[in-house]
């Protein structure tokens, strides 16, 4: 589902003095929405599983409204972990917006080659701590006036891939569009809106111009990051954002 102008109209609470946890914040994605939401003036807390990773982010940003996190999302008791981290950090103060940038594009075997164990796995990595995340932050998010979840998914979930070895990756971003909307029944009568934002596009790197597979991008994730603010103080729910050009990107975040 494409989202129109319309659907991002009115706003609910502006960004700045907001609090704002990027999950997955030393990825491609989540490193150039951390630095958006600084420049909007929120309070961001960056989670990833790379303690290292943080740290360099943290030194290359350096802003004092930037926390961090080390936490994962592989089971029940890393997500419940990696959330109480995000509130030991914040002091008890409430999150407003959650953005989960985790997961991945598994490139291995061709569908009728691939071992179960190697499918599965795609799955925890790509799906399933999604899944987990939602678990860990929803409910205080349900009843926070104009707050959102938002993950991100990928063109891949709407045609063939291009590369059958990618096949992992469709099947993984269909199913996360598909829990945008299991998420959104639950929560359509609650403060909090659900959304994804699903690139069609090669993103890369802050000052890059390659994705990590190599392969050449048009611009970086500075150039995306616009669309996650805008998507979160809008208006819309349960909805699945194709972006399957640039062009959506400005639209959107105008």
């Amino acid at each position: 589902m494409s989202l129109n102008r319309s659907d991002t109209g009115g706003t609910h609470m502006r960004s700045n003095k907001q609090v704002v946890v990027v999950l997955g914040a030393t990825g491609v994605v989540g490193s150039g929405a951390v630095r958006r939401y600084l420049g909007e003036g929120a309070t961001v807390v960056a989670v990833s599983r790379s303690a290292p990773k943080l740290e360099a982010l943290k030194k290359r940003l350096a802003a004092p409204h930037l926390l961090s996190a080390v936490g994962d999302f592989t089971s029940d008791d890393e997500a419940f972990k990696t959330r109480d981290a995000v509130a030991a950090v914040l002091g008890g103060q409430p999150i407003d917006h959650v953005l989960s940038s985790i997961g991945f594009v598994t490139v291995d075997q061709v569908a009728s080659a691939t071992p179960v164990a190697t499918f599965r796995a795609a799955l925890d990595g790509g799906l399933f701590n999604n899944f987990l995340a939602a678990r860990a932050f929803l409910p205080a998010l349900k009843t926070r006036e104009g707050s959102s979840f938002t993950m991100v998914s990928g063109g891949l979930a709407h045609f063939p891939p291009p590369d059958p070895k990618l096949w992992m990756g469709t099947v993984k971003n269909a199913a996360v569009n598909a829990l945008t909307f299991g998420l959104a029944s639950e929560t359509l009568k609650d403060q909090v809106r659900v959304n994804t934002v699903c690139i069609h596009f090669s993103v890369a790197l802050p000052g890059e111009k390659k994705n990590h597979f190599g392969m050449p991008a048009e611009k970086d994730s500075d150039a995306l990051a616009p669309i996650f603010p805008a998507v979160a103080r809008g208006l819309g729910r349960g909805q699945v954002i194709c972006l399957n050009t640039w062009a959506d990107v400005e639209r959107i975040a105008q």
